[in-house]
């Protein structure tokens, strides 16, 4: 059940919030500490006017009211009375048999960390009978995320509710339904959540369609670090619905140092697929069962397969780069300027040579760009060897860099066809110069698309018999504008 947490802080307020609640929510939670004041005819009003089933929530501050405070709160009959575990057991048996009909949610929080002894946790907090025990840490990072949902996931019982606080732990308010968590709490607004890391009951239910998960849903994901700018999470979900797929995609912030630990425990937990981006493109290699021939050389993974517990590594990223630019003009014979020298660069290098054309890396740190350059035979250079390869001509240039202006302007060369893999904002600095000076231009995002169609054909032909092979054709409009590219950019959709 997604249940929205209602914060007031007035009663009047309060009414509004349960009426927005209702297009996405199961039930509410009554978070009445954050309430200016605790009106029991005011309370009682509320819950006569709601639809939907209530949760009574008073945390620490105000669980000291006793025994009177609680059975004036009871008397209302809430369908859900939420108590924190250190309450003394006494006052939770005097309560639990004043309202049998109310269920009780017995509330273990940790503001700090994600305890190694999560088991004993939850073995101790059912000495006191409940309908429920929430768990609800703090993550510090990837890797407590991911050792919270696989414990959740494990258990046989119905009756936990398991929390990872934080951003770090945003993707257990996603998984609820695939740990079997009786309820996912979710704010009504993401900037005012009630909790350190939670998402608002709109984009639970909508982005990653939460009323349809299970505990079979097969999981997919972006890793990297960092991954708040991605879209990924959004036009993925959308495409996996549209095609009927029992699947979710995720995001996980993953720094190279927790990369061992998290390939670990994702082989636990059902990925079938992951994304990856940087800085863990080249840094993940080493940690893979085996790798794409042509990735290898490449030198350079951007998707991940689970299979049989094992990890494959494949790279769509010069594949998706050159079909966008091939959608429009053949690079056969072209002269090629590519700025970077990433993971990015080096597939976009690898494939645009592959595809017969002329290819020169330009760098910040020239020896990365010769490196590459060495291994594709074509040519690289730090920054200043921009000015040779202005004077020689090139016929199309890319930006594989985050720099909204890597190089000098009068570098960009009118009429040259100009590309800027960033997928946000739509239109870079970069890219508007080049249209000021009269150079046709390709979003970055439509790269992202096409590299996203071959994370899909290579995810979903394992699992799919006689699956269609997806291409941008016969999926962008139906399922990628849809998916948000007409808001995130309505000039060119």
């Amino acid at each position: 059940m997604l249940c929205a947490v209602i914060r007031g802080p007035t009663f009047e307020e309060a009414h509004l919030q349960i009426a927005q609640a209702v297009a996405y929510a199961d039930l509410v939670e009554l978070r009445l500490d954050y309430f200016h004041s605790l009106d029991i005819d005011a309370l009682k009003v509320l819950r006569s006017h709601s639809s939907l089933p209530m949760i009574f929530t008073l945390k620490s501050h105000m669980q000291g009211g006793g025994y009177d405070m609680w059975c004036r709160l009871v008397e209302l009959n809430p369908e859900y009375l939420d108590l924190e575990s250190h309450v003394s057991a006494s006052l939770i048996t005097k309560i639990s048999s004043h309202c049998p009909a109310t269920k009780l949610i017995l509330s273990y929080h940790n503001f700090t960390d994600t305890p190694e002894d999560l088991e004993r946790i939850y073995q101790e907090m059912q000495r006191i009978p409940a309908s429920f025990y929430k768990i609800a840490v703090t993550a510090q990072n990837c890797v407590d995320a991911l050792r919270l949902v696989n414990w959740a996931k494990k258990k046989t019982e119905d009756n936990l509710i398991a929390i990872s606080m934080g951003s770090y732990g945003q993707v257990s308010r996603i998984l609820g339904p695939v740990m079997r968590s009786p309820i996912t709490y979710a704010s009504l607004e993401e900037e005012l959540p009630s909790a350190p890391g939670q998402f608002s009951a709109k984009t639970v239910s909508e982005r990653y369609h939460y009323h349809s998960l299970n505990s079979q849903t097969a999981l997919y994901g972006l890793i990297g670090d960092p991954i708040d700018q991605s879209i990924s999470d959004r036009t993925h979900n959308h495409l996996m619905e549209a095609l009927n797929f029992d699947a979710v995609y995720v995001k996980i912030q993953v720094p190279p140092s927790e990369l061992s630990d998290f390939l670990r425990l994702a082989k636990e937990l059902p990925f079938h697929g992951l994304s990856v981006t940087m800085p863990l493109k080249e840094a993940i290699l080493p940690f893979l069962d085996e790798i794409d021939p042509e990735a290898l050389d490449i030198g350079a993974v951007n998707t991940l397969l689970f299979k049989e517990g094992r990890v494959f590594g494949f790279n769509t990223d010069g594949v998706g780069c050159l079909n966008a630019i091939e959608s429009a003009y053949p690079v056969k014979d072209k002269r090629i300027v590519i700025i970077g020298a990433g993971g990015a660069s080096r597939a976009i290098a690898y494939e645009a040579h592959k595809r017969g054309g002329h290819v020169s890396i330009v760098n910040r740190d020239k020896s990365k760009a010769c490196q590459i350059a060495e291994r594709l035979h074509c040519r690289g250079g730090g920054l200043d060897y921009m000015a040779s390869c202005a004077e020689r001509g090139y016929d199309i240039l890319i930006n594989c860099t985050p720099s909204p202006l890597p190089i000098q302007a009068e570098y960009i060369l009118p009429q040259a066809i100009v590309m800027d893999i960033v997928t946000r904002p739509k239109e870079t600095l970069f890219l508007k110069l080049a249209r000021e000076r009269g150079c046709p231009v390709i979003y970055g995002y439509r790269m992202f698309i096409e590299q996203a169609l071959g994370q899909f054909n290579l995810w979903f032909n394992e699992v799919s018999a006689g699956y269609k092979k997806l291409n941008a054709a016969d999926t962008f409009d139906n399922c990628y504008l849809s998916a948000g590219f007409a808001k995130l950019y309505p000039a060119d959709t």
